[in-house]
């Protein structure tokens, strides 16, 4: 009697113990706590389909998240899986932070069926990958097309240059009252790296050698600064950024086209969510790829991931790229967030996520991120790369800063270019050394 007890007893602990060996808990840690719902229920979909694993979601708002992902690291405590950006993965996978996901990617992930280049352009470093996207934005011109008719302009369209787009920003700068004070302004240009650097991969320019390694001032980078100075100083389309006190979050750029005070603006696919949901535009208003400079060569979109790491420290690594993957793969269209295209090309050229991201809205030319998605441009995210371009933190430091100078009109041309090379070899040499 006593030896079957002392059986079944055992018996119990050891199916005790495989329930609690199975259930694992993950820690999922994401940067925009406005789409934490949107997430959690993509979380509950995964924990459904996969009895055992846990998943526990937190949200925080950048640039805190950085900030504690920082630390974190730096103690070795990094949640199991992270939300992951293009500007910082360098520096987290350099560090050693971050675990090697390249063997997992190509043996999960066939190449045909993703969109790839977004993958290598955003998150290989130096061979490796560190981070797989589950989306992907990149930067198009935004225009009001009820402004466009009343100047009786062409909309952009995909043969536009520099040329068409001064032409229609001279006709749609306006003094409607005239009191002597422009009241609509044909564009905007300012040193936000999403409103800007576009314009330089639409000219063939770049701020870095191929190495990545220093600042290179070539012709076409000067040809490109130059034309974006002369539409604030020579052709006046475009107001000094301190007018408006604009800033690196573009919150006010933002507010500034929707209000039909800005006919074109450059900036990212996200904002399509805002212009649609957050703040109903009025007016109406699409989309069109940046114009092209004289260096230009090929079209190309200024784009990049949003990915999802794991950490070099988690005691769960299958588990945390079983979780990827189901992010990456099973996502209901219906949950992805306007303007942000999914990371695999069979959801995003469905119907349901057709249907989900036109619902008869603007933009009526979505198809136009679609079309750049096989030719992204990302090459001037390096390690540190927030300090030397002013990104978050340091938005009032480094590049950023020096372009509002130079639109400001407090420095000229060479003086932009004498000081970023200064301030971005600084950078680059402390990061690589």
């Amino acid at each position: 009697m006593k030896s079957t007890v002392l059986l079944v007893g055992l018996l119990v602990l050891l199916v005790c113990s495989f329930a609690y060996a199975e259930d694992v808990v993950l820690k999922y840690w994401m940067w925009d706590p406005n789409i934490q719902d949107m997430e959690q229920a993509i979380v509950d979909k995964f924990e459904e389909a996969n009895p055992g694993i846990k998943v526990e979601l937190t949200a925080i708002a950048n640039p805190d998240y950085w900030t504690k992902m920082a630390a974190m690291a730096a103690s070795k405590q990094m949640p199991d899986v992270l939300a992951m950006s293009s500007g910082y993965v360098q520096e987290f996978g350099l560090q050693g932070s971050l675990l090697d996901l390249t063997a997992y990617a190509e043996r999960d992930f066939n190449k045909e069926d993703y969109f790839w280049g977004i993958m290598d352009k955003s998150f290989d470093v130096e061979g490796k990958i560190y981070a797989i996207p589950f989306a992907w934005v990149g930067t198009v011109l935004f225009y009001n097309k009820t402004l466009f008719d009343a100047a009786g302009q062409a909309y952009p369209d995909w043969g536009w240059t520099w040329d068409d787009f001064v032409s229609a920003a001279k006709a749609l700068t306006k003094d409607s009252d005239g009191d002597g004070k422009t009241d609509v302004w044909g564009t905007l240009i300012y040193g936000r790296y999403a409103t800007h650097d576009s314009w330089l991969f639409q000219n063939d320019a770049d701020y870095l050698d191929p190495t990545k390694r220093k600042f290179m001032k070539t012709d076409s980078l000067v040809e490109t600064i130059s034309f974006l100075s002369d539409l604030v100083h020579t052709y006046k389309v475009a107001p000094n950024p301190k007018q408006y006190d604009l800033d690196s979050s573009g919150k006010k750029a933002r507010v500034l086209f929707r209000n039909s005070q800005v006919a074109m603006l450059t900036e990212g696919t996200w904002r399509i969510d805002y212009f649609r949901n957050a703040d109903p535009m009025e007016d109406e208003w699409d989309i069109a790829p940046v114009p092209r400079g004289p260096s230009w060569k090929e079209d190309t979109m200024y784009a990049w991931g949003d990915g999802l790491a794991i950490p070099a420290t988690t005691e769960h690594p299958e588990e945390a790229w079983k979780f990827i993957k189901f992010l990456v793969d099973e996502r209901p269209a219906d949950q992805y967030f306007a303007g942000k295209v999914p990371f695999s090309t069979k959801e995003a050229f469905s119907e349901a996520w057709d249907d989900w991201t036109s619902k008869q809205q603007s933009p009526e030319h979505k198809t136009v991120i679609l079309k750049f998605g096989k030719n992204p441009d990302n090459n001037v995210t390096t390690k540190f790369w927030s300090q030397w371009r002013g990104y978050g933190s340091a938005e009032e430091s480094g590049i950023t800063a020096l372009l509002d100078s130079l639109y400001d009109g407090n420095i000229d041309v060479e003086t932009f270019f004498e000081k970023s090379e200064k301030v971005t070899n600084r950078v680059l040499k402390r990061a690589y050394r």
